[in-house]
């Protein structure tokens, strides 16, 4: 197939434009139909071949082939609400030509929108050479792979929804006494606690991650637990075994966290009112929980099994563990204190979230990620409790881009300017 150069500039008047869903970059199926009265064939066979050919200076250019006339090139343009589109053929600003509507309905073959985001980098292209220092353009045969370099992961986009800071700080929670556990002399049978995490995105029962406790029995020199027997789910399923208070207290509030860990998916069916419905009773739950774990921390640092599991899902958590599933690991009675760095970088600015532990600040383990819990990047199977909600929903944010914001100096006022201003007012700012 012959190579077609890209015009290098488009006037402006010959693109045409296409709302996205308001704060997304998606274009669906409906929006298009709305502004183009052009369908593809309800009879016969009608062959339509996109290639994605190359993203310089803002612009996809695809190759677009319907039936046997020959290829012509559209040329696309991401902006913060709009899609810019435009062909070498009667694309205008006032018409969408039949290569640029079928361009766009084969994105969405196999769903009912496409999502344009990959394409929208505004500002981040050298207009002189078309390329840009902070993107990595991969091509295959028929497509291309846009994406941020490693060292730039995490550039703010203008549009990008910000997490809204509250104006009143928490209080640091007060240091308590921890549980010192010791071995029992009269028996292997031992209780112990789970923390059972799982995706809320991903599967059907979903949940927020909870405390269940369970069964198990220790190796002959109790030094670890040999074998795993049940998942307590309810006081029935106890050990036969004296319990203190302290254990009898943690097993009722891990009794009361899995009454409200389940996360409500949404339904097809579902409403606007009925989903807003399920949000906020999910929100309310979430909230809830995390006031259980603040109770439960001074009962469970300390004890000595102690174990990590992904569940994948609510039922899941029944009957005997697996033995592969159960990790050991430890909760901290310290409390994590979030705070910022921010660095000057020439056309840019960096910030980056930090963790100060008892006076020393620490990096964070970003390849995974359990709410309510900061997981150190020195030892990644140590829980600490975060502080608040609010530090708990800022930290799953900045996960997502390994813990640093990047904005280019041309973006910052505005949005950026404004969550930066919110985090210094509750948050300390440090250095080094």
């Amino acid at each position: 197939m012959r190579w077609i150069m890209p015009d290098k500039t488009i006037p402006s008047m010959n693109f045409f434009r296409l709302p996205f869903t308001p704060n997304t970059r998606i274009l669906t199926e409906n929006t298009l139909n709305q502004y183009s009265e052009i369908r593809k064939p309800k009879r016969g066979y009608f062959p339509i071949k996109i290639r994605k050919i190359s993203f310089s200076n803002e612009l996809l250019v695809i190759g677009v082939i319907l039936d046997k006339d020959p290829e012509e090139l559209v040329y696309i343009k991401v902006t913060t609400s709009e899609l810019l589109i435009s062909c070498r053929v009667d694309t205008h600003e006032n018409y969408l030509s039949r290569y640029a509507y079928f361009s766009l309905a084969q994105l969405m073959y196999y769903d009912t929108e496409y999502d344009f985001e990959d394409y929208y980098w505004p500002d981040f292209f050298d207009q002189k050479t078309g390329e840009s220092k902070y993107l990595m353009i991969n091509k295959s045969k028929d497509n291309l792979h846009v994406s941020s370099k490693v060292r730039y992961k995490g550039f703010y986009k203008p549009g990008k929804q910000l997490p809204v800071i509250s104006q009143n700080p928490v209080p640091l929670r007060k240091a308590v006494p921890c549980i010192q556990e010791q071995p029992s002399k009269e028996t292997h049978v031992i209780l112990g606690f789970c923390l059972a995490d799982s995706n809320n995105e991903w599967y059907r029962t979903n949940h927020y991650p909870f405390l269940v406790p369970y069964t198990g029995i220790l190796n002959k020199a109790k030094t670890e637990v040999r074998s795993f027997t049940i998942y307590v789910l309810n006081e029935t399923q106890l050990p036969e075994i004296d319990l203190t208070d302290e254990q009898q207290k943690l097993v009722e509030i891990c009794f009361d966290m899995r009454k409200i860990a389940l996360v409500t998916s949404p339904a097809y069916k579902d409403d606007a009112n009925r989903l807003a419905e399920k949000r906020q009773q999910n929100k309310i739950n979430y909230n809830q929980l995390f006031e259980l774990w603040q109770k439960a921390l001074p009962l469970l640092s300390g004890r000595l099994y102690t174990h990590y599991s992904y569940t994948y899902g609510m039922r899941n958590v029944k009957g005997k563990p697996r033995r592969s599933s159960m990790i050991p690991c430890s909760f901290s009675i310290e409390t994590p204190e979030i705070c910022f760095l921010w660095k000057d970088k020439g056309d840019y600015y960096k910030l980056e979230l930090r963790l100060r532990i008892a006076g020393k600040i620490y990096q964070m383990q970003y390849h995974y990620s359990t709410a309510f819990f900061a997981m150190l990047f020195c030892n990644p199977r140590r829980y600490a409790l975060l502080n608040s909600i609010i530090d708990s929903e800022l930290l799953s944010f900045f996960q997502k881009s390994h813990f640093q914001l990047l904005v280019l100096k041309k973006h910052y006022d505005g949005d950026f300017k404004n969550f930066v201003d919110q985090l210094r007012m509750i948050y300390v700012f440090i250095s080094q």
